[in-house]
């Protein structure tokens, strides 16, 4: 039968480096989630809100976890009624982006290009990098659900197809 140490110049550091490992794990938050907060929605749980005058009136925004306005990690769902646009714009940091209902139509671009879209059905992933231009549009009533770090924002490539701009004038 072979052992692993054979001398005490070979165990000690093994006996160290599991030692440490084991302190590291002792100070790891507890997987229990109670122990930190669980947060549960379950679908009746998630309240629904107008979405902020970034987007168009007519979506709808429901933050699950964090603030989507501070810097940290947060999950947000939203809402997109059937035929929803969002026009060519770029987000500060990256957009991480699950479809849970409905279609997404996604493209990347300066420009609002049917054309250049692609439909992403439930259960489509999409992960975009800091400053990508890109576009969507809704087909069906569609849910999205971003899990990203914040400060969420959006820039619109033209100004003038900023909402808030609008919001501004009146």
């Amino acid at each position: 039968m072979k052992r692993a140490c054979r001398t005490l110049a070979t165990c000690l550091p093994l006996a160290l480096l599991l030692a440490g490992v084991t302190a590291a794990c002792a100070d790891a938050p507890s997987e229990d989630p109670a122990a930190h907060g669980w947060i549960l929605f379950e679908p009746d749980d998630v309240a629904w809100q107008p979405a902020p005058p970034s987007l168009l009136p007519g979506a709808k925004v429901a933050v699950l976890e964090g603030d989507p306005s501070k810097e940290g990690f947060f999950t947000m769902r939203l809402f997109l009624p059937d035929g929803y646009r969002v026009l060519p714009h770029w987000h500060t940091k990256e957009e991480r982006v699950t479809v849970l209902s409905g279609t997404l139509h996604l493209g990347h671009g300066d420009t609002f290009d049917p054309a250049q879209a692609k439909p992403l059905p439930a259960g489509s992933y999409s992960s975009m990098p800091p400053n990508m231009t890109h576009f969507g549009w809704a087909s069906g009533d569609t849910v999205l659900q971003l899990s990203t770090i914040g400060p969420w924002q959006i820039v619109y490539l033209n100004p003038e197809d900023d909402p808030r701009r609008a919001t501004k004038a009146d």
